[in-house]
């Protein structure tokens, strides 16, 4: 991959062993994507790393009994799609939830963290240039919004812009309901002004055919890639091959109970981090 350089991931892998509050189990593949996100800069990349190894530690809700054979787990797969597709050199990234009457908030936000977890994982050649966001709410009521914790909904979403390595370059939100604005407006506060300028708002999916080449789309948004749902099956699968892996609580956490003489370590949301580039 000559789009990071070697002598920066081995700086960045030496720094990790060096720093007591942070794992030791960061693969390679994992440095390459934060380096990359960060435009290659070592110390926007520390500062990253260490942003998305805190906010996991506070966010037990989400990153802990994460057994993707558990009954809670199995049925959130069931209720959700998950799919990414290579447009160009750029990437998409897909969610979808089918079913509210099964719905646990939680429950669905960890099983979409498992399957970013085994993304983030994946071996690339070249990785993207950046990402393109789309969230189909079809399905959503204002019921299961009300059965959702909103404040950490908010806390969740900065995790998502500011710690994990992604270049966001746009954000489509798709066969909204009626009452979309009411749901923005919940968690539009905690968005920097950067984020909001990216999000468009779509009634429904075909015209995402004005922003995206449907050649990248999947079959069940009228373009012509694969089924986000065969996909989607696929994801699991690999997840429940690396069940043992992901059964480790203390995946990518930082140890917080660890005093750090510089005060290095602070709570996932202070805001000292923000560090996610947005084209």
């Amino acid at each position: 991959m000559t789009q990071v350089n070697e002598k920066d991931v081995a700086a960045i892998r030496d720094w990790l062993a060096k720093e007591p509050t942070l794992p030791k189990n960061f693969e390679d593949i994992l440095i390459r994507k934060f380096l990359f996100s960060c435009h290659c800069s070592l110390e926007r990349t520390k500062r990253c790393i260490q942003d998305f190894c805190t906010s996991r530690a506070n966010m037990n809700e989400i990153f802990t009994n994460r057994d993707p054979q558990s009954t809670k787990v199995k049925t959130a797969f069931d209720i959700t799609t998950v799919a990414t597709y290579i447009a160009g050199v750029d990437e998409i990234l897909i969610h979808r939830l089918n079913d509210t009457e099964k719905y646990d908030f939680y429950d669905v936000v960890k099983s979409f963290m498992l399957q970013a977890d085994q993304w983030l994982r994946l071996e690339r050649e070249t990785l993207p240039e950046n990402h393109i966001v789309i969230l189909d709410i079809g399905v959503y009521t204002l019921m299961m919004v009300a059965r959702s914790n909103i404040l950490f909904f908010q806390r969740f979403a900065i995790f998502l812009l500011e710690a994990m390595p992604v270049r966001l370059a746009q954000i489509h939100v798709i066969n909204c309901p009626s009452f979309y604005e009411y749901m923005y407006g919940l968690v539009k506060g905690a968005l920097p002004q950067k984020t909001r300028d990216i999000i468009h708002f779509h009634t429904d999916h075909m015209s995402l055919h004005k922003h995206i080449n449907k050649k990248y789309l999947p079959s069940e948004y009228g373009g012509d890639a694969g089924s986000m749902v065969e996909q989607s099956s696929s994801w699991i699968k690999d997840i429940n091959q690396n069940r043992k892996f992901f059964l480790n609580d203390d995946l990518w956490k930082a140890d917080v109970s660890k005093k750090v003489k510089n005060g290095a370590v602070e709570t996932a949301m202070s805001g000292s981090f923000r560090t996610l580039a947005i084209d």
